[in-house]
C-alpha cells in the first residue's frame, strides 16, 4: 500500500470515529485500531491528530477545486512541504484588469464540506490555536491579502490597511460557512443556497473599498 492510500485509509478510519463517537472521544489509539495499523505508521504521516485534520481537508480541498478549475488557475502552497505542496487550496481567476472571480473556490469549499457534513460540523466547533478554523484563518488569509495586492496593481494602500482587508474578510467567509456547516445542513442543501447573484461578493466588496479608499485620496 502506497504511502497516499494509507493517509487515504487513516482518514477515513478517523472521519468515520468523529461520525460515529464525536471529536473529543477519539484518539490516536482508536484511530489505529479502526484502521489496522499501528502507531508508528500514523506518526510517520501525521505528528498529531490536528495534522491529520488538516490533511483532510487540504485532499478534500484539492480534489474540489481540480474538478472546477483549469491547472493554470489553480493556487498551490508556497511554504508547505511533502504531498502538501502538491494540493491546491485556493483559485486566482482574473475577471478584468482589477478584478478577480473567486466563485470556482467558494463553491469547491461548499462541496467540499458537504461531502463530510456531519465529520465537518463537528470539527469546525472546535477551537483553539490547533483547530481546523484557525487552520484556514492562517491559510487563507495570506492568499487574500495576494489577491488584494492585484485588485491595487500600482495603486498604494499601506501595509496595516491591506491586513486588515485582508484579515477581515478572511474571517468573514470562514465565519460563514462555519455556522452554516455547524446548523447541520439537510441532504442535498448547499451552504451557498442563499448566495444568488452575491457568490463573488468577498472580492467584489474588497474592489469597491479599495477603489473607493482611491477615489477620495484623489479628490
Amino acid at each position: 500500500m502506497g504511502s497516499i492510500d494509507t493517509k487515504l485509509l487513516i482518514a477515513q478510519s478517523f472521519i468515520e470515529l468523529v461520525e460515529q463517537e464525536g471529536l473529543q472521544k477519539v484518539s490516536v489509539s482508536n484511530i489505529v485500531e479502526r484502521s489496522q495499523r499501528n502507531r508508528k505508521t500514523f506518526y510517520y504521516h501525521f505528528s498529531d491528530r490536528s495534522k491529520l485534520i488538516q490533511w483532510i481537508f487540504r485532499y478534500g480541498m484539492a480534489e474540489e477545486l481540480k474538478k472546477r478549475v483549469r491547472e493554470d488557475e489553480l493556487v498551490y502552497p508556497r511554504n508547505d512541504a511533502g504531498d502538501l505542496a502538491r494540493l491546491p487550496y485556493y483559485t486566482f481567476t482574473k475577471e478584468g484588469v482589477r478584478s478577480i472571480n473567486a466563485d470556482a473556490f467558494f463553491e469547491a469549499l461548499d462541496a467540499c464540506f458537504r461531502s463530510k457534513k456531519k465529520y465537518y460540523a463537528d470539527v469546525l466547533s472546535e477551537t483553539g490555536i490547533d483547530s481546523l478554523s484557525e487552520y484556514l484563518f492562517q491559510l487563507y488569509v495570506p492568499a487574500l491579502r495576494n489577491d488584494i495586492e492585484f485588485i491595487l496593481s500600482n495603486r498604494f494602500l499601506n501595509e496595516a490597511n491591506q491586513q486588515f482587508l485582508a484579515e477581515f474578510y478572511t474571517g468573514a467567509f470562514i465565519a460563514y460557512y462555519k455556522r452554516r456547516i455547524c446548523e447541520k445542513l439537510a441532504d442535498g442543501e448547499r451552504v451557498l443556497a442563499d448566495m444568488g447573484p452575491f457568490s463573488n461578493i468577498i472580492h467584489s466588496s474588497i474592489a469597491s473599498e479599495i477603489n473607493a479608499q482611491q477615489r477620495e485620496r484623489m479628490l
